[in-house]
């Protein structure tokens, strides 16, 4: 396993939050883990920002989904058509 490039790696289509990931540093010089809840985390930290709303989910749609629904604060909706 050891010698096979990520891209190579079989897609996981349903990950959850306690999965992990791997991410390579700014500087390059290192390849560590880190789980997806906290790089979901790392995206809905609103510490310090007054009057932000805390994102706590992410969907896509077409234009006509987002269109039929009331949004939500806290879902960052991404259009797809």
């Amino acid at each position: 396993m050891a010698d096979v490039k990520i891209s190579e790696l079989t897609a996981n289509t349903s990950p959850a939050a306690g999965d992990v990931a791997a991410v390579t540093n700014a500087a390059g010089s290192a390849t560590n883990k880190v789980t997806l809840q906290k790089i979901a985390q790392m995206f809905s930290d609103d510490t310090g920002i007054s009057g932000a709303d805390r994102i706590t989910n992410c969907i896509s749609l077409s234009t006509s989904e987002y269109s039929a629904l009331t949004p939500d604060a806290s879902t960052l909706y991404i259009i797809t058509d």
